[in-house]
């Protein structure tokens, strides 16, 4: 019998939130991990984390790509009982707001998804994905691609959370320039320091700012981007966890950018623009203003990826 031929695809990097869509819009970024899946016949399961070389010194059982994987084939009744080698190469910065540990995830539970005779949902990958640590937003572009929202089905007394992400239209000129100040912080730091609650006020000026970015998105209009990024749930209490945020953003538009805000939890910060030749002026504006906050900061110039962890649905 022939041995069966690998399986091969890619996750995308992610950002989310995108100014006021907190928590439920997530964007893909064409910096992918790629993944490599073949079957063993000892029963081991087998991951060669060539993405990040300090892997090798975890503890296999809190890998997210093996959770992902073993959470998976749980639900979608995938036997793992002879073993598989799953490879990981490519660099997503971790730490970044780049949605590093949701990809992990998602690229676990993608192979089971593919493994599986009856294929699950975006829907039900997802929300296997949040309860394991993963973000939802994050989690439906890395799963999906390209730019989406999460729907959260389930009513705030409801035990079990389900989830609709809901992919969207994005225009392909976008091109994002994505600044990573030399600045540690937890995911768990950015929360803390969120309010329990909004004013009324603030939610309806949110929603429609919301549904102002994915117009501008869809249809490259910079002006309309730049006046609906502002924030009022999120980046006005995490200013003060990234010295040098504010004038970073600041410098960026001035550079030329359509907008700029914070990558996904931070510190990283995302500027957007449809003109290719203006990204080098921008990633110059991040570093200097980061300089000037003394902080050390890179630079990465990406765009849309048009490509997820599942499978494009068969026609």
């Amino acid at each position: 019998m022939a041995k069966p031929s690998p399986i091969t695809f890619h996750v995308p990097a992610s950002t989310a939130n995108l100014g006021p869509g907190y928590g439920v819009v997530g964007l893909a970024l064409d910096l992918p991990l790629g993944i490599t899946v073949e079957a063993r016949s000892d029963g081991e399961i087998v991951v060669d984390r060539r993405d990040d070389p300090s892997a090798h010194r975890e503890d296999l059982r809190h890998d997210p790509v093996v959770r992902g994987l073993r959470r998976g084939a749980e639900l979608f009744d995938v036997s793992l009982a002879k073993g598989c080698s799953v490879r990981v190469e490519g660099t997503i910065p971790r730490g970044t707001g780049m949605g590093t540990i949701s990809a992990g995830y998602a690229a676990g539970l993608s192979i089971a998804a593919r493994l599986a005779r009856k294929k699950p949902t975006p829907g039900a990958v997802l929300d296997a994905l949040v309860p394991l640590g993963g973000d939802p937003a994050h989690g439906a572009a890395a799963l999906l691609g390209g730019l989406t929202a999460t729907a959260q089905l389930s009513l705030p007394h409801e035990r079990e959370i389900r989830h609709q992400p809901l992919p969207l239209p994005i225009h392909a000129d976008w091109h994002y320039v994505i600044a990573l100040p030399d600045i540690q912080m937890g995911t768990a730091d950015t929360k803390r320091v969120l309010p329990p609650t909004l004013p009324h006020a603030a939610t309806r000026r949110s929603t429609g700012r919301t549904l102002g970015v994915l117009r501008a998105l869809a249809e490259a209009d910079e002006e309309l981007l730049r006046e609906c990024l502002l924030d009022e749930v999120h980046l006005p209490y995490r200013r003060r966890l990234v010295p040098g945020l504010e004038d970073a953003l600041v410098a960026a538009v001035d550079a030329g950018a359509a907008g700029a805000t914070i990558c996904g939890h931070g510190p990283g910060l995302i500027a957007f623009t449809t003109v290719s030749g203006r990204v080098s002026e921008i990633a110059r504006a991040f570093v200097q203003a980061f300089g000037r906050a003394d902080r050390e900061a890179t630079t990465l110039t990406l765009q849309t990826a048009f490509y997820g962890a599942l499978p494009l649905p068969s026609k």
